[in-house]
């Protein structure tokens, strides 16, 4: 069993509970200690942990067969503090091919890499195989390090020198600075600590934003403290005594656990936040077996894991097709095709898929495309997330990017409409992808979707809208964004809509939401366009009878042959009773077939006297609006449940299961497991 991911887990901490899980941000934090990620890169044997262990003092080599084998084969870690107090956090990433998918789990919030090059070597196939990497990935800077100098000629430095240059500029790292160093040789190692640290202070800290995010690399069990679980810190931050929740296609629910104590830059800590390794000291359903490495560790409890996700792709700089063989400087020719078997690597994650490219049928390096990336199995991802894509085989990274719909459609990806939300989407910033999804989606943006997708917390969601000059809805529990024109543009349209409803159906009082929805000519939300139905029944421009919307100057009756037989069947439809007949039941008292029954009980509804809420039976506005409020007097505890309805209401079980269907069915409630909330206001549905 692994001891821990720094050199001092068996000392790991357990703090008292400060719980305060309304900290999501840096600025929170006024005794936080800026901090650096450099990762090394470079092909196996070149002297990554060695330079490490110079600059830091730290050997990154802490696995038994690690120093057996004498190469890195997981992340290894040490710290550095300048003299202005900034930690640098150093990863010693695995240089040997079949650890790569390691090396690409080390990268994903690096600041500064080292791109280490032995002279007598040269740039070997998982040199360029790291560059690319480092270049997909958005790395923001790269220092080039050939070493062992002291072993070749001086023609054969320069030799190597020019070649490394030569590389890291066709990545676009053109402003990258070289060092040689020979073995032992510390004034050459302290000009390059001067360097890093130079770079490490110039860097602008990274942007704060977002609910926690943080990707499992291991867990284990530690002595007195319990269950402990590392990684890397992607999103937000977290505070001793927050409540976490994992992200696993694994797990049967959404499981969750207080954090007892954190261990964050190799020190204890009472906060960890963005771009920090930390190790997180976990209590409640969480276990050790559950927290595996590729999931994720989230203070939003909505979370869900997917098996496609759409993308925006680019093929990789280098593709080495021979493993042993010293690698040259040449521009890949490697093309991309529709369907490609793949490898995704999305944080710790490693999933067989295959790649849809939706924009084109084939990708050269240099071009990108959108695509989706459909899955083997079930993984956590959001918007703006950093990936890696190798060979069915694994054997070589092919092409890698960012992702921009982690909930997309099933159907319809191609379709040009799509394609043009998934533009907007590969927007700078969250505002301006949110200003263009407005302009095309004129009946109204899902603002609850979009946060979810960009894993913005309510402050900044918030601040987005209200620098757009967004008008914000909430329909069914739900955000709504849209312009002041396009609300009232759908207001208009809705009662256009209705007066040519009223001038095809005459004889018909009005029409419900569902329909509506399809005769609109925009594609808009039931819950939305309800809303602004109810808007405008509260204006008083349109009536409302039961289920059917209607203009104020549209007036129909039954005819009195249908009025007849309402009175005949009222007194049994409206006894006291929360449980009205079955059809059958009233097919007797109107002495008629049961057919004939259903579609007279139906011509109610249409006249807004009934609603109908199972195939055998219809309640009265008045009976259906009681059940509703017993409903939202059981959701306010918690307790909206099948039994708990049925006891409150004295409704038989399969009636009550029933009508909550029907309530789930027309967005008044939202079943969570056993047990449901409410989303509107009864006044508002009923």
């Amino acid at each position: 069993m692994r001891s821990g991911y720094s050199q001092n887990t068996e000392n790991y901490p357990t703090a008292p509970n400060d719980n305060d899980n309304s900290r999501h941000l840096l600025e929170v934090f006024p005794d936080s200690i800026p901090f650096m990620i450099i990762a090394t890169a470079g092909h196996v044997d070149h002297g990554k942990t060695s330079l490490v262990r110079a600059l830091t003092g730290t050997n990154t080599d802490r696995l038994p067969e690690e120093k057996k084998r004498g190469l890195t084969i997981d992340l290894g870690f040490a710290y550095l503090k300048n003299d202005s107090g900034q930690n640098l956090a150093f990863i010693d990433v695995p240089g040997h091919e079949k650890f790569v998918r390691n090396m690409i789990a080390g990268v994903g919030m690096v600041d500064i890499a080292l791109v280490v090059v032995a002279a007598d070597d040269g740039p070997m196939p998982q040199t360029l195989e790291h560059i690319a990497i480092l270049q997909l990935m958005s790395v923001r800077n790269v220092v080039a390090l050939v070493s062992k100098i002291d072993l070749v000629e001086p023609e054969r430095v320069k030799e190597v020198e020019n070649l490394v240059s030569d590389l890291l500029r066709q990545a676009g790292f053109e402003n990258s600075q070289l060092f040689a160093l020979a073995s032992n040789d510390q004034a050459a190692v302290n000009l390059l600590k001067e360097r890093v640290v130079e770079l490490a202070g110039a860097q602008l800290p990274r942007h704060k934003r977002g609910s926690f995010r943080m990707a499992i690399d291991r867990s284990f069990i530690l002595d007195g403290s319990g269950t402990v679980v590392t990684g890397t810190v992607v999103d937000g931050a977290i505070s001793k005594g927050d409540t976490v929740t994992l992200a696993s296609a694994s797990a049967d629910h959404a499981k969750s656990a207080r954090v007892r104590s954190i261990h964050a830059q190799n020190t204890e800590a009472k906060h960890a936040f963005v771009g920090q390794r930390c190790a997180l000291n976990v209590s409640g359903e969480l276990t050790r077996p559950m927290l595996q490495r590729g999931d994720w560790l989230v203070s939003n409890a909505d979370v869900q894991c997917v098996n496609f996700i759409d993308v925006i792709i680019t093929p990789a700089l280098f593709v080495s097709e021979n493993r042993n063989a010293s690698a040259k400087p040449t521009h890949n020719t490697y093309k991309l095709h529709h369907w490609t078997p793949a490898h995704l690597h999305l944080g710790t994650a490693d999933i067989p898929c295959r790649i849809a490219l939706l924009d084109t049928t084939e990708l050269a390096h240099g071009e990108h495309a959108l695509a989706r990336l459909i899955c083997e199995k079930p993984f956590f991802a959001v918007h703006g997330d950093r990936f890696v894509l190798r060979d069915q085989s694994a054997r070589k990274t092919i092409a890698g990017g960012r992702v921009l719909d982690p909930y997309p459609p099933r159907r319809g990806r191609s379709k040009p409409a799509r394609l043009k939300e998934l533009k907007a989407l590969n927007a700078k910033t969250s505002a301006q992808a949110l200003s263009e999804l407005v302009d095309l989606q004129p009946a109204g943006v899902n603002l609850t979707a979009f946060s979810r997708k960009l894993n913005l917390n309510s402050t900044e969601l918030e601040s987005i809208t209200s620098e757009l000059g967004l008008v914000v809805h909430r329909a069914a529990n739900e955000l709504w964004g849209m312009k002041e024109s396009q609300s009232s543009a759908l207001k208009v349209d809705l009662l256009e809509v209705l007066r040519q409803f009223h001038a095809a159906h005459p004889e018909v009082l009005g029409v419900d939401a569902l329909r509506l929805k399809k005769l609109y000519p925009l594609k808009v939300d039931v819950a939305l366009l309800e809303l602004h139905l109810t808007l405008l029944v509260q204006d008083s421009t349109i009536i409302r009878n039961a289920t059917v919307y209607r203009l104020c100057d549209h007036e129909i009756t039954l005819s009195s042959e249908d009025q007849l037989q309402w009175q005949r069947i009222s007194d049994s439809v409206s006894v006291d009773s929360l449980a009205p007949p079955r059809v059958a039941e009233l097919a007797k008292v109107l002495d008629k077939t049961v057919d004939e029954t259903h579609k007279f009980l139906m011509h109610c509804v249409s006249h807004g006297k009934l609603y109908k809420v199972t195939e055998n039976r219809y309640f009265l506005p008045q009976t259906l609006r009681k059940l509703a409020h017993i409903a939202v007097s059981l959701s306010a505890g918690d307790k909206l449940t099948v039994a708990a309805f049925r006891d409150k209401s004295g409704v038989g079980r399969n009636l009550v299961v029933e009508i909550l269907e029907y309530f789930d069915r027309c967005r008044f409630t939202q079943r969570i497991g056993d047990t449901r909330r409410t989303l509107v206001a009864v006044e508002d549905k009923f």
